[in-house]
Formats: structure tokens, C-alpha cells, sequence
């Protein structure tokens, strides 16, 4: 009787653990999709991780291994870092016995029990960062996840267009050799295109726009920070996949962008008969048809030209 009584016990103690791990996570990964980290905050959760008893059942469940590790990437705080590699350091020492235990099960185990083991082992080196040729997930691995993980998980679908799109991206994504510590390219590719579905609800014209575009500004190889920059999690899938062409954009290309906009500007400040006088503009302020305007191709090539506009008669300037 007593030793039922610890059995239940220890079972709600870990329990309470797991709950207050995924909390953590939670919080985590708000900073992790905002890609803005509160770093007082982040010591705090840092803090309370390092005091819980994390045993690799929770890992699991949770996945915190991977929210610390994408954390990790985008901490600047020297001090702060090391703590978080501290604690993934100390996750990892799990990893080995678990693995001895497997081998010894799996003479033992019948074939789909071999198959849970090695499935597990796979997401533990997850959560650590560091994917083995050997271990590297297939496709259908790469979206299992427990059902109380907070992680996103992409769906499933039979729809031959979307995993043609998917497979497209991923290529994109692995057109190059792939940094260290990087995420695997098919599952950040069905996280992308799932996002993009879930926003526009179809794969009309939109959708495949929105696909295509992706795919260029990822192949771009005067911009390879980009694809790095997804590859690693500084910018997260979900994010990814609303970002405009503007802000995919190099940084050479933004540099050029602003330069434009900044001529444009000053061209609209010039003397008033140096613009194209049209009485087909109404002025929005005091609704006079007499306006002068000017052209300015400010984005790029394949982007409508800007139109700065110029009321002669009461002053007032815009854009359109």
C-alpha cells in the first residue's frame, strides 16, 4: 500500500512539473515567433527551468529541448547564452541511457516497440540541436509531435498541388550546403505552405504568387541570409510566410530601396512648375482639380512606379 501511495505520488509530482514546463514553453516560444527577447524575462524562465526536476519523459512531452535551442539562437546576452547551453548541456547527458536501455529492449521487444525507441531517440537529439546523418527524420517523423507539445505542427494533406509546393520549398531551402544547427528543410517547407494556406484558405492565384515568391527570394544568392536566417529559426516559418517583398529583400537591395525614396522625396520637394500639371487629380484636402504630379519607380523593377502628387493650389502633397 505504501508503495502504491508513492507510485501515485511521484506520478502528480511529475505531473506538476510537466504543467509548469509548459508553461515555460509557452512563454518561450512568444518570444521566439516575435523574435524579441525579453532578456530579464528569459533568465527568469531560465531560472525556474534549471530548478525543476526535467527527466527525458518530459522532454518529450514538452519539447523544451527545442524551444531553448531556437531561444539560444537569438540571445545576444553572452551570460545568458550560457545558461542556456548549460541547461541543454545537461538534457543531453539523458540521451545515452536512454539509447543503452533501447539496445537492450530491442532483443527483447517485438518489431513495433524497436521502432517507438528509435523513434524517441531521434527527437531527443532534436531537442539538442544536432541531427545525425544516421538519425535524420523522414518526412512523416519530421511531424509527429505529443499532443501537449506547444511546438507547431504542420498538417497533413493529400492535396498533390500543395505537397507539390512543399517539396519546391524545400528545395529551395537545401539548395545549398546547410549551416550547423539548422532545422530539417521538409518539415520548415510544409510549416511555410501551411501557414500560407491557412491565410489565404485556397491555392488560387494568390496562394501560388505567394509560393513563387518564396521560392525566388530564397534561391537568390545575392541573398543568402535569407534562406540561413529561416534555416536556423531567427525567422520562423510562420513568419516567413507573410513577409513582403520588401522586408525579404537584401540588404544591399533595402540600402538601394531607401536611396530612391529618398530622391523621390526630394524630387517632389522642387518648384511646383517642375512637375506634370493634370486636372484629372482632385486634391484630398481642398478637393481642387488643379495638381502636378511626378513618377518615381522606388521599388523594384517588377513593382508599380509611385506617383508623389502636388495641390497647386493649397500646398498639400501625397502619394499614391
Amino acid at each position: 500500500m505504501t508503495i502504491q501511495r508513492k507510485k501515485v505520488v511521484t506520478s502528480l509530482i511529475e505531473d506538476m512539473v510537466e504543467e509548469e514546463i509548459i508553461k515555460i514553453n509557452r512563454k518561450l516560444q512568444k518570444m521566439i515567433d516575435k523574435s524579441d527577447v525579453d532578456e530579464s524575462i528569459a533568465r527568469d524562465l531560465l531560472v525556474r527551468l534549471q530548478a525543476s526536476r526535467i527527466t527525458l519523459s518530459t522532454l518529450h512531452k514538452t519539447g523544451i529541448g527545442k524551444t531553448v535551442n531556437n531561444l539560444r539562437r537569438l540571445i545576444t546576452n553572452e551570460d545568458l547564452s550560457t545558461v542556456a547551453k548549460s541547461l541543454l548541456k545537461n538534457w543531453k547527458k539523458l540521451v545515452p541511457e536512454t539509447s543503452s536501455v533501447s539496445a537492450n529492449k530491442d532483443d527483447r521487444q517485438s518489431t513495433s516497440n524497436s521502432s517507438n525507441n528509435s523513434q524517441n531517440s531521434q527527437e531527443t537529439n532534436v531537442t539538442n540541436g544536432k541531427n545525425s546523418d544516421s538519425d535524420k527524420p523522414t518526412k512523416q517523423q519530421s511531424f509527429i509531435k505529443s499532443s501537449t507539445s506547444n511546438s507547431y505542427t504542420a498538417l497533413h494533406t493529400q492535396d498533390e498541388f500543395r505537397l507539390k509546393s512543399r517539396d519546391l520549398l524545400a528545395a529551395a531551402l537545401s539548395i545549398s550546403e546547410l549551416p550547423e544547427g539548422s532545422d530539417d528543410p521538409v518539415e520548415l517547407s510544409a510549416r511555410i505552405e501551411d501557414a500560407i494556406y491557412k491565410e489565404l484558405k485556397d491555392t488560387g492565384v494568390k496562394y501560388r504568387n505567394r509560393v513563387r515568391s518564396r521560392i525566388s527570394n530564397l534561391k537568390d544568392v545575392k541573398n543568402p541570409n535569407l534562406r540561413i536566417n529561416v534555416l536556423l529559426g531567427i525567422i520562423t516559418p510562420e513568419r516567413f510566410a507573410v513577409l513582403t517583398a520588401e522586408e525579404m529583400a537584401s540588404d544591399a537591395l533595402k540600402q538601394e530601396r531607401s536611396k530612391l525614396t529618398d530622391m523621390a522625396i526630394n524630387e517632389c520637394q522642387l518648384a511646383v512648375d517642375e512637375g506634370t500639371g493634370t486636372d484629372l487629380i482632385q486634391c484630398k484636402k481642398c478637393k481642387q482639380n488643379n495638381c502636378a504630379y511626378t513618377e518615381v519607380q522606388t521599388r523594384s523593377a517588377d513593382e508599380p512606379m509611385t506617383l508623389f502628387i502636388l495641390c497647386k493650389s493649397c500646398g498639400y502633397r501625397w502619394k499614391m
